[in-house]
């Protein structure tokens, strides 16, 4: 009989220890706000460290430039390690990343390539305003922060 009520107390632990784990997996995603120009960007974010680290330097200003006529792309305002972060990405419209042999940050406005690239490593996907940023002529500055609540404004 003893030997079951252990039993029975293991079973209770390990049934704890997933809803707990089940708990964190549904955290809210976060989401940051691109401004420029009175105009506004929404990205989800993923979860990887180097987006970890992009959010720890919000809020910040950035400037960037047209990059082959299919991308927007800026330099980081702190380094940034990207070692651990998963590489591999679809260079799709809406896309934000790194490109890690030059280590900058940048959003796809049109489709550059079907097949991953490795060298890509993927931080979120813009949810509002890829209209807006791909009629963006030239470079511009933008600022970037963590959306409060993730709410949309």
């Amino acid at each position: 009989m003893k030997s079951f009520r252990i039993f029975l107390l293991f079973c209770l632990c390990l049934f704890s220890g997933r809803t707990a784990a089940q708990e964190t997996q549904k955290e809210i995603p976060v989401k940051i706000k691109m401004t420029f120009d009175d105009k506004t960007v929404i990205v989800r974010m993923k979860d990887n460290d180097a987006v970890r680290q992009l959010i720890r330097m919000l809020p910040a200003s950035f400037e960037f430039i047209d990059f082959a006529g299919k991308e927007k792309i800026t330099e980081f305002p702190k380094p940034v390690s990207f070692e651990t972060a998963p590489r591999g990405m679809i260079a799709s419209a809406g896309k934000m990343f790194i490109y890690a042999p030059w280590g900058n940050l940048g959003f796809f406005y049109k489709d550059h390539s079907m097949s991953p690239d490795e060298n890509l490593i993927e931080l979120g996907e813009v949810e509002k305003g890829l209209v807006q940023l791909s009629s963006q002529k030239g470079g511009f500055a933008a600022t970037m922060e963590v959306m409060k609540e993730n709410k949309e404004e």
